[in-house]
């Protein structure tokens, strides 16, 4: 990523948690050591992979990801990070990793490219059963996806889904999908 797409990355991930019901948005995070810190609260996140992504893609992206967010603001610090690997509509695996493991790659060892036609609103009903407690959900994925059933993405996205949702594409973040199903830019 470049130092303008760290910048706007970092501002759209931001965004996503000072949003009402978000770990950052006021009266959430309260000074309460007395010395003018926050106690900020356990932060779960998850990060999306695409099976079509290249090796070195998805390798850069999960490591400007991390990176970014951590010189972002105290609470990427510590971190419950979710890892999904979308390798099909019928194959979507869940694993549970420490960022450190992404940010330098070893969780890519066995990364194979594979080249299938997938649809986002599966996804998107996945991570809306799996993953619903993660305050932040980032997917990282190759350009060019459609949706075909208007009425399961609207189902997936709301209630909540919607609002923590961080598509990028070509390591920026593109998308933001909206709660009518339609993208907000």
């Amino acid at each position: 990523m470049t130092p303008v797409e760290k910048l706007q990355f970092k501002n759209a991930a931001l965004r996503i948690l000072h949003a009402p019901g978000g770990p950052l948005s006021l009266g959430r995070a309260t000074d309460q050591t007395g010395g003018g810190r926050t106690n900020l609260p356990p932060l779960e996140m998850t990060l999306v992979f695409d099976g079509m992504l290249g090796k070195e893609e998805a390798e850069a992206t999960g490591a400007d990801v991390i990176a970014t967010l951590k010189n972002a603001h105290e609470i990427f610090r510590n971190v419950r990070c979710n890892v999904v690997w979308w390798r099909s509509d019928q194959e979507i695996v869940h694993e549970v990793m420490a960022t450190s493991v992404i940010q330098m790659g070893r969780c890519f060892a066995d990364w194979a490219r594979r080249e299938e036609r997938k649809r986002p609103e599966i996804l998107f009903a996945d991570l809306k059963k799996f993953e619903a407690r993660s305050r932040l959900v980032i997917v990282a994925a190759r350009p060019g996806y459609g949706v075909e059933e208007e009425d399961l993405l609207r189902e997936s996205l709301n209630p909540f889904l919607y609002r923590r949702l961080l598509w990028m594409e070509n390591q920026r973040a593109e998308k933001i999908w909206g709660p009518s199903g339609r993208i907000d830019r």
